[in-house]
């Protein structure tokens, strides 16, 4: 089919004009609307990230809130394995004894202060120590005071002689030994009152006994105090504390 520019007249070519200006119209429109629609979405996307950004800096923000939370807690709460220890054996090099008392190495010489410690850290062991020792009974055997009857084998007119043994005595010991037999309390209170014999603080009846769970108590008259610091009188105080320190010198080896 051939195309007559000839019989073509005006306003067949405006009509195709017309059509063409509102193709293109139309095509702008549509491109234009695409646009629009994405930088709609582009924006809406763009919101999204900015708001999920946003909750994850709060959470981040709560989280860390509730760790040093956490933190200042756990810092409250005492920890079962940081009990201080009062006194440690441990195994040190060459198979020597490393010792520590109150969290700190033990080491010779010793303060006063630190061998009156330790000696009331170790009188804690007294009761395992004495529990796990067996005295020797002092009483005789019930067999050996029984009667020896010696009877003559044959028919006699002689009397039967009855020996009856001699009441069995118990071996005499000398008083240093007698005071090493004592716990160290008892020592203690030995030389306590030779000090206070003939003073003004004999009629108070002032003594030291072995405590229930180790260490010692003064009982004063009728009066039982657990501790030497828990006396009221200081002069008490200080003649127990002299005793103490006259048993050390004495007894305590090394001392």
């Amino acid at each position: 089919m051939s195309l007559n520019f000839a019989t073509v007249t005006m306003p067949t070519l405006l009509l195709w004009g017309l059509g063409l200006l509102v193709f293109l119209v139309g095509g702008l429109l549509g491109y234009f609307n695409m646009a629009i629609d994405a930088r709609k979405k582009a924006e809406s996307a763009d919101l999204k990230v900015e708001n999920a950004r946003e909750e994850a800096r709060k959470k981040f923000a709560e989280a860390e809130q509730l760790l040093k939370e956490a933190k200042a807690l756990g810092a409250k709460v005492p920890q079962s394995g940081d009990d201080k220890a009062l006194l440690r054996v441990m195994e040190g090099e060459n198979f020597r004894m490393r010792i520590e008392m109150d969290g700190k190495p033990l080491s010779a010489p010793l303060t006063p202060e630190r061998k009156k410690r330790l000696l009331e850290l170790v009188s804690h062991f007294r009761p395992w120590i004495e529990g796990g020792a067996q005295i020797p009974s002092s009483q005789p055997d019930p067999a050996s005071l029984a009667p020896q009857i010696s009877i003559p084998a044959e028919p006699s007119v002689k009397p039967v002689s009855v020996t009856f043994p001699m009441t069995q005595q118990k071996p005499k010991t000398d008083p240093e030994t007698e005071f090493k037999l004592l716990s160290m309390v008892k020592q203690i209170d030995v030389v306590l009152q030779k000090r206070i014999a003939g003073t003004q603080l004999e009629p108070f009846g002032i003594h030291l006994q072995d405590a229930p769970t180790g260490g010692l108590e003064v009982l004063i008259g009728e009066k039982k105090y657990d501790t030497i610091d828990d006396v009221p009188d200081a002069n008490i105080k200080s003649a127990i504390r002299a005793a103490i320190a006259e048993w050390e010198q004495k007894y305590v080896p090394g001392a």
